[in-house]
C-alpha cells in the first residue's frame, strides 16, 4: 500500500512542499554582464532532476507515482517536452501537467527533465524558491572556460567584441530557505565518544549534516563541542599513560627480584636481557617509554652483579 493510501492530504502536501537540502539546490544564471570591467551574475535556484524523484518516491513510494512525457513538435522537429507527474490518492488517479522549451545542452533531455521539474512545481515540490528576492552570486572575470576558481563559467556574448567569460559561485541559501535540521543526536555522538577515533567519526558525520544544511550556529557549537572532547581525552590519555607508566614500573620491580635471586653470572646476564627485552614489549604494547624502568632493572642487575662478582672473588 502507498503512503498516499494511509495519509491524510495535508500530511502529504506538508511532505511535498518540505524544503530541500542545499545540496539539492542548483542555480542557474537569470541574467548576466559587466559593469565597466566589473562583471555580475543575477541567478535563480531550482531543484534537481533527482532531487524531485526522490522527493515523489519517499511520499508516495517507488510504484505509487509516474511521469509521462509528450514530444511538443513544431513541423518535425522536437521543440519542446510536456511532462505529467500521476499520484494515487486512495483508488484516484490525480495527474498535473506542465512542459518546458529544450535546453541549449542535451537539448531533449534537458527539456524533459526542466519539464518533469516544472510540473513537480505544480505539486508544490520546490515552490517556495520562486519567493527568494533577487540573488547576484559572487563572480570574477575570467580567460576562457578553463579558468575556474568558483567552478561555474558563463560566457557574454558581445556584438562586435570577442566574448567575455564569468567566473561565479553557487551562492548560500538564506536562513529561512534552509530545512531545520535536529543536530542533537549528530552533537551527542560526539559527546560520547571515548576515542580520538570515535570523535573523528563522529566529527565526520556532524560536518556533513551542517554543511548540507549550511546552519552557522550548528557549525560554532561543533566545534566548541569538539574542543571541550579533544581536551576531555587528551585528559584521560594523560591519565591512562601515568597509569600505564605505574603498572611497567611496577612490572620492573618483578623483574629485579627475579634478578636477584640469579646464582650466577650467567644466568644473571641472561636473566636481564630478557626481562629487559620484556619490558620494551609491554612497553609498546602500552603506549609509553620503557627507559625508567629498563634505567631501575639495570640498577638493580648491577648490584647483583657486583655481588656475585664479590663472592666469587
Amino acid at each position: 500500500m502507498s503512503i498516499s493510501k494511509v495519509s491524510a492530504p495535508t500530511e502529504l502536501r506538508e511532505k511535498l512542499q518540505a524544503m530541500f537540502s542545499p545540496d539539492d539546490i542548483e542555480w542557474r544564471i537569470q541574467r548576466a554582464g559587466f559593469s565597466g570591467d566589473k562583471p555580475w551574475a543575477m541567478v535563480v535556484p531550482y531543484i534537481t532532476a533527482r532531487a524531485v524523484q526522490e522527493r515523489f518516491d519517499e511520499v508516495f513510494g517507488m510504484f505509487g507515482w509516474e511521469v509521462e512525457f509528450k514530444d511538443i513538435l513544431s513541423g518535425n522537429q522536437i521543440i519542446g517536452c510536456e511532462a505529467a507527474i500521476s499520484v494515487w490518492f486512495g483508488e484516484n488517479k490525480i495527474t498535473k501537467w506542465d512542459a518546458s522549451e529544450n535546453t541549449n545542452i542535451e537539448a531533449i533531455k534537458g527539456g524533459r527533465s526542466s519539464a518533469m521539474k516544472r510540473c513537480a512545481v505544480q505539486w508544490g515540490v520546490g515552490r517556495y524558491l520562486y519567493q527568494m528576492d533577487t540573488v547576484f552570486a559572487e563572480c570574477r572575470q575570467c580567460v576562457d572556460m578553463r579558468d575556474k576558481h568558483y567552478g561555474n563559467i558563463h560566457v557574454v556574448k558581445s556584438k562586435g567584441g570577442p566574448d567575455k567569460y564569468i567566473d561565479w559561485a553557487f551562492p548560500p541559501l538564506p536562513a529561512w530557505a534552509l530545512p531545520q535540521i535536529d543536530f542533537s543526536k549528530y552533537f551527542e555522538a560526539v559527546r560520547a565518544a571515548e576515542t580520538k577515533e570515535a570523535l573523528a567519526s563522529a566529527l565526520a558525520q556532524a560536518i556533513k549534516a551542517i554543511k548540507s544544511a549550511q546552519d552557522t550556529e550548528a557549525r560554532q557549537e561543533l566545534q566548541r563541542l569538539r574542543q571541550i572532547k579533544l581536551k576531555e581525552l587528551d585528559g584521560k590519555r594523560d591519565l591512562s599513560k601515568q597509569k600505564h607508566q605505574v603498572s611497567l614500573e611496577l612490572q620492573a620491580k618483578d623483574y629485579a627480584r627475579v634478578i636477584h635471586g640469579m646464582p650466577s653470572i650467567t644466568t644473571l646476564d641472561n636473566a636481564f636481557k630478557k626481562h629487559c627485552g620484556i619490558l620494551a614489549s609491554s612497553a609498546e604494547k602500552l603506549d609509553v617509554s620503557p627507559s625508567s624502568s629498563i634505567e631501575y632493572l639495570k640498577s638493580e642487575y648491577t648490584k647483583r652483579r657486583d655481588l656475585l662478582l664479590t663472592k666469587e672473588g
